[in-house]
């Protein structure tokens, strides 16, 4: 069935990791010998292919339930068994598509779906299985842990990569080729994207994951899309006998591929990057940088050739061209609307430090302009269709869940009642777990876990972790630093037990006496080849020992997990990701870690301090409007200070002694930025303090002045209302919402993260359903709840239609937001996809307020 290409390339990368696999080799040759012809190449071609930490974490039989469906499918489907040979290893065979959990799943998906497509054309097959999807799975905003196909089928909620992850697995599960596709940054907002990719007849369309439409090539995407910079697909093998897309280089194990042309207006961009004395600087590292919450995040990242040369297509907007080799490196600003060549000097280093100027630099950042290449439409039936099916796949959806949800046992552990709700299928993990006995330590362990580990966590391994004593250590050190398993965004395992078995005691004793011994081990023992590995995913503990491999982070893990096995509280630093264990009453990183900063809690004698002013009354939020950064080698790596707040007007970091990067940035309506950075010198004992700058924007120049005509909204029990008749003194926002959907749920959180700010100007807002069942969304709810000055009404007379026309917006691009004036005039609105709407709409409704009362004074 295998070309000899795939048959040699195979044998050859699997022959490659018998190096890494030392601890397994054995074992996985004798599993190959039960396998048959066909189905040992393919496993050859995985465990060639594979990040290494998952031939730890993952038995064998694991990945040759992936292969054996997978053959079935080439057999018994007519469309799988007409596909490319590349096509289908990749986008049919492959178990992996982010960094999700991995499970044997692709056979239960395939018997959830061959009713549905059964007797379908493949394009009805395809429209089908999304549907499906909506079914099962909805947008939800959680935290960067990628949960399993299995996991979103059994709570019903994820991110994007969490959606499109499940929607690949379910095209894949039948024999249909899919791809996640990402913009790592967009340009004209703050966030990122994924979406999905099917193959048929020979060619990639797209799709919404979980957000059916009729017709492929649409999505509410679609214009974000367009003005992206770079937007790529990815695949873990360079196994492409004949490549038809742009391949723009391999970053560690995955190879990558540029769609940006299929999306969006592009142009070559060609770097050449010369060393100190102009030569052409052969093999060094090219990374296009989008300004993007408030950080200079590198999109895609290159090498060049003999002649000092980078060639890649990107969007039509600004970005920033790093090039470094070794510890020398050169940046400047490219506008690719203007041009496609860029020359970098290499002239740069920490050594040569006259760039380091201390002084805060101001630069605008434009985006790519709007400029759609899909104008698929849908037809009114088209559209009429899609709108009852989408209403019956949530109601479908809901019901499922709410059958999981017992409100008697929520009324018996009410402090649990949160956790349990967000569990959907997991419930019965939970409860396992909660009620085996009375150990004391059972809900304070629940309550140390993140939210999503509620979907997914297993009551035997939570079990493994029972085993910890207090002593004398306050509470709170207890449960957050020595009883929770978590300790960063690792997969959950038993490493407790696992790790006490593994060391002898005389290891483990000598560990307890003195933790630096610890790393000292950790050191020794466990190397990392980024050629083999996928650092978005980390080994676990267990993983980590058991292959003697494992990324930076991953080793950070393992020395925390091994701490709290031997009951010394341990944790990464929140900030810096550094190892750190409870040292007489402090936390301390272990001598010999040299990757950063630390807190203040942790600072050396030689530290430094930095004091950040702010103006009164301005508002600064990491990740939106500045960000920090130390240079490490040729990089600046961004600092986590999210959540820390400036009080007083004033916030003071401690430091170590380095060159340092502040970056702050405001987003303006059109998507382009008003961006400063100031780079500086933060020398040992000294205690530096900077005034923080930000460009405001004057509302004059994005308002307008459009009148709107009067149009009918209902309330809950029918009554209609022009809308001339809510109107107030005061100007309010007018929010036509498409709840459920991602845009809209991302305007819901913002609305939630602005409450403190909402509730204090007394803001007012229309927020219009399409109908009263979206009032059953969980993230309406929390809004509904939390801010103050909101009325729901319903719009069954297409009345957004008319508005969003008026406003000059697009009404298919839920949410469509407007800033209303009493005289019933538009002054602001925007739609679809813009993160940080709601804080400019806030800022400007303030504004309004402000510029109204001094009129009437």
């Amino acid at each position: 069935m295998f070309t000899a290409h795939l048959q040699e390339y195979a044998l050859n990368k699997y022959q490659g990791r018998k190096k890494y696999y030392t601890a397994l080799w054995e074992e996985i040759e004798e599993a190959l010998k039960g396998c048959t012809e066909e189905e040992a190449v393919l496993m050859r071609f995985l465990y060639g292919t594979m990040p290494v930490r998952d031939a730890g974490e993952y038995d064998f039989s694991v990945f040759l339930s992936y292969v054996r469906h997978s053959l079935w499918l080439r057999r018994n489907m007519e469309w799988c068994r007409e596909l490319p040979e590349d096509i289908f290893v990749h986008h049919v065979l492959y178990y992996r598509i982010n960094s999700e959990d991995i499970s044997d799943c692709r056979k239960f998906f395939y018997e959830q779906l061959k009713g549905r497509i059964q007797g379908r054309s493949l394009e009805e097959a395809v429209l089908e299985i999304n549907y499906w999807c909506a079914e099962n799975a909805v947008y939800e905003a959680t935290d960067e842990r990628t949960a399993s196909p299995v996991t979103m089928f059994r709570c019903g909620k994820g991110r994007c990569g969490e959606e499109s992850t499940f929607t690949v697995t379910a095209y894949r599960s039948v024999g249909i080729p899919a791809r996640q596709v990402y913009t790592p940054r967009w340009a004209h907002c703050d966030d990122n994207h994924a979406w999905v990719e099917v193959y048929l007849h020979g060619k990639w369309y797209f799709l919404g994951a979980c957000e059916p439409e009729e017709v492929l090539n649409k999505g509410w995407f679609t214009v974000p899309a367009n003005r992206a910079i770079l937007i790529h697909s990815r695949t873990f093998s360079d196994f492409m006998p004949s490549p038809s897309e742009e391949c723009i280089g391999k970053e560690d194990l995955l190879t990558y591929y540029n769609n940006t042309s299929y999306y969006a207006k592009t142009r070559e961009l060609a770097v050449t990057v010369k060393d100190p004395v102009g030569q052409p600087a052969e093999g060094a590292f090219v990374a296009l940088e989008i300004l993007n919450m408030a950080e200079y995040f590198p999109a895609v990242t290159l090498i060049t050739d003999s002649r000092g040369e980078v060639h890649v297509s990107a969007g039509l907007g600004d970005v920033r061209v790093r090039a470094w080799k070794g510890d020398a490196f050169g940046e400047k600003k490219v506008s690719l609307k203007v041009t496609g060549k860029a020359e970098l000097l290499l002239e740069c280093s920490r050594e040569k430090t006259d760039w380091v100027t201390d002084k805060w630099e101001r630069t605008e950042v434009s985006a790519p302009e709007e400029c759609p290449l899909h104008l698929e439409k849908e037809t009114r039936e088209q559209k009429e269709r899609k709108e009852k099916r989408l209403k019956e796949a949530g109601q479908i959806r809901e019901q499922r869940f709410a059958a999981y949800y017992d409100e008697e046992l929520a009324r018996a552990y009410t402090a649990e009642a949160g956790m349990l709700r967000v569990s959907g299928e997991n419930i019965g993990e939970i409860l396992a777990f909660l009620t085996r006995d009375e150990n004391p330590d059972r809900k304070p362990m629940l309550h140390s876990l993140a939210v999503k580990d509620y979907k997914d966590l297993k009551a035997d391994i939570l079990e493994d972790h029972l085993c910890c004593e207090q002593g004398s250590l306050a509470r709170e050190l207890y449960e957050k630093y020595l009883l929770c398993p978590r300790i960063h965004r690792e997969e959950l395992t038993p490493y407790r037990s696992f790790i006490k078995k593994y060391f002898t005691e005389e290891e483990k004793e000598r560990f307890v006496q003195n933790p630096e011994q610890i790393w000292s081990y950790i050191k020794a023992a466990i190397r990392y080849d980024t050629v083999v590995d996928y650092k978005t995913i980390c080994a676990t503990p267990i993983g980590c020992l058991k292959m003697k491999q494992g990324s930076p982070l991953a080793q950070n893990i393992l020395f925390a997990a091994i701490c709290r096995s031997l009951n010394i509280p341990a944790r990464l630093n929140q900030v810096t990701l550094a190892p750190e264990y409870l040292n007489q009453g402090t936390f301390t990183v272990p001598e010999g870690f040299t990757n950063g900063q630390k807190v203040k809690s942790t600072a050396k004698e030689d530290g430094a301090s930095l004091l950040l002013k702010a103006a009164e009354g301005s508002k600064w939020n990491y990740f939106q409007t500045w960000t920090i950064g130390r240079l490490e080698g040729a990089h600046f790596d961004t600092l986590n200070y999210e959540g820390v707040p400036f009080e007083n007007n004033a916030l003071e970091l401690v430091l170590e002694p380095g060159i340092y990067r502040l970056v702050t940035s405001l987003r303006m309506p059109d998507g382009g930025q008003q961006a400063s950075q100031r780079v500086f010198y933060l020398k040992p004992g000294e205690q530096k303090s900077i005034e923080m700058i930000l460009w405001e924007n004057k509302a004059e120049d994005i308002l307008v002045n459009y009148p709107l005509k009067d149009f009918k909204l209902q309330d809950n029990t029918g009554k209609e209302y022009n809308i001339s008749e809510l109107r107030t003194e005061e100007p309010g926002i007018l929010a036509f919402l498409g709840v459920g959907a991602e845009p809209t749920e991302h305007v819901l959180n913002e609305l939630l993260a602005s409450a403190v700010h909402w509730n204090g100007i007394t803001a007012r807002m229309i927020m219009v359903l399409r109908e009263p069942g979206e009032q059953k969304n969980g993230t309406l709810h929390r809004v509904l709840e939390n801010l103050t000055g909101i009325e729901l009404y319903y719009d069954k007379e297409r009345s957004c239609e008319r508005a969003a026309a008026a406003m000059h917006v697009d009404a298919d691009k839920l949410p469509v937001l407007i800033l209303l004036q009493k005289e019933l005039t538009g002054i602001y609105a925007c739609s679809g996809y813009n993160v940080g709407s709601v804080e400019l709409m806030l800022k400007l409704l303030e504004q309004q307020q402000i510029k109204r009362r001094k009129t009437n004074e």
